[in-house]
């Protein structure tokens, strides 16, 4: 009996997942407000390029600096189809423990790089932010289907021309696939 009011709240939590991708931009990268993080510059590579290096250099703010704060950078590649790969630590160099760099190979026929930000207050008990609070930033590839569009500078016309009559929807699918799955437990336990 339970289960019957379980399967609604599951399944509008996946539409609600779905929706919220929605309010990403094709091509545009989402960029932290630095003055609203723990650093006081950053630079990245602006557009990615299939199986070359997305690099990224950050400067830590005199407060993080003081306070010994550390932190970890948190990536995720995305391809076309709409698979992300699992988020991943990079790996992080210094020389003088302020300004940090990394680099993370990216893959073939990716979409974009998402990336986050997890600090560590050493001073405050170890406690942790994000940054993003929520989500991740985005560097987009040089070649990008999103929403059924294809978009960048660097999309062989082949792809497009296989491709430009694709509906846009592996999320589709995929909730579909799901709901069949959950319906048939509900189903079966009844």
């Amino acid at each position: 009996m339970k289960l019957k009011f379980v399967m609604p709240v599951i399944l509008s939590l996946m539409l609600v997942n779905t929706t919220s991708a929605a309010d990403v931009e094709g091509g545009v990268n989402v960029e932290p407000v630095i003055e609203e993080t723990i650093f006081n510059a950053l630079s990245h590579t602006e557009i990615t390029h299939d199986l070359e290096n997305w690099e990224v250099t950050m400067t830590l703010n005199d407060a993080a600096y003081n306070n010994n704060t550390t932190f970890a950078l948190i990536t995720q590649i995305c391809n076309n189809e709409g698979v992300c790969l699992p988020p991943e630590e990079a790996t992080l160099s210094t020389v003088d423990n302020r300004t940090f760099t990394s680099a993370v190979t990216t893959i073939v026929d990716h979409t974009y790089v998402n990336w986050r930000v997890k600090a560590t207050y050493n001073s405050d008990n170890d406690s942790t932010e994000m940054f993003p609070s929520s989500g991740f930033y985005k560097t987009w590839s040089d070649c990008w289907l999103e929403d059924g569009e294809w978009g960048g500078d660097g999309c062989p016309e082949s792809a497009i021309l296989v491709d430009g009559d694709s509906d846009g929807l592996p999320a589709l699918g995929i909730m579909a696939t799901f709901t069949a799955i959950a319906l048939a437990a509900v189903s079966r336990n009844e």
